[in-house]
């Protein structure tokens, strides 16, 4: 391709093209990243059934309605994270057809994990292991059914408070993928997003959002692949697990 026709990304370098700022913070997406949403929904689910007297069965499908209409709406038209949080609530209610206080029955059952069922053993050893190589550590996440102060809790709990910057799309007013949620992180965080690495488990909105905006990835194929695969060259990572994060980190940019 010709030096005229190549791509250009404005005032980022482009993929696998000239030298990279060393990466200088990590930010971690929570859900399927960090902690465990099967359990937690498989929680909200038995407390929604019990406050509604409707079948699992039928609250678990109503779920995955509400959830496969917001991500829909956030993708098409930036909903929101506060929004994501009420139309979601209030697409579940209304498949129910309950009018009472589902978000509050909703967030008792996320308060009432305990982490050692909800943290990945390896999510835990990961983070300390990025804080030891001196990085900066930061939380991203999107929100759906619960407010960021009950997962704000949860993480507290299951690791600490090892996180210089935690955002979430309902006290932000964006959501991944948009490059405003990320560059949020970045200004959290005190550094360029080209000196940012993003970790996470959607392709779209954790890897596709991150690479979008500047930063390097890695994605988390939690049962999806086998081994870590590094393409130094274009930025980005897919790993089946977290174990051993710093050193992908370090093939992608990282010093420590």
């Amino acid at each position: 391709m010709p030096a005229s026709a190549q791509p250009k990304m404005s005032g980022r370098p482009v993929f696998g093209m000239g030298a990279r700022m060393a990466i200088k913070a990590v930010t971690f997406d929570v859900w399927d990243t960090l902690l465990n949403l099967k359990v937690a929904r498989e929680a909200m689910i038995s407390a929604v059934a019990r406050e509604t007297g409707r079948p699992e069965a039928e609250v678990r499908e109503a779920v995955s309605e509400a959830d496969r209409a917001v991500r829909r709406e956030r993708r098409l038209r930036g909903l929101g994270g506060s929004e994501a949080v009420r139309a979601s609530v209030s697409i579940l209610a209304s498949c129910l057809g309950y009018s009472g206080d589902l978000l509050g029955v909703i967030e008792g059952a996320i308060a009432s994990l305990r982490p050692e069922e909800v943290a990945f053993s390896d999510a835990v050893e990961a983070v300390r292991e990025v804080k030891d190589m001196g990085l900066r550590v930061g939380v991203l996440g999107n929100t759906l059914f619960w407010t960021s102060s009950a997962t704000r809790a949860l993480l507290r709990a299951s690791f600490g408070d090892p996180f210089d910057f935690t955002g979430f799309a309902d006290e932000m007013g964006a959501s991944k993928p948009s490059p405003e949620a990320f560059m949020a992180a970045a200004r959290g965080l005190g550094v360029e997003v080209e000196e940012m690495a993003h970790v996470g488990d959607r392709a779209s909105e954790d890897l596709g959002g991150a690479l979008a905006a500047g930063l390097r990835a890695v994605l988390v194929a939690r049962g999806r692949v086998r081994e870590a695969a590094v393409f130094e060259a274009l930025g980005f990572a897919v790993v089946p697990d977290l174990r051993g994060l710093g050193e992908v980190l370090r093939r992608l940019g990282a010093k420590g």
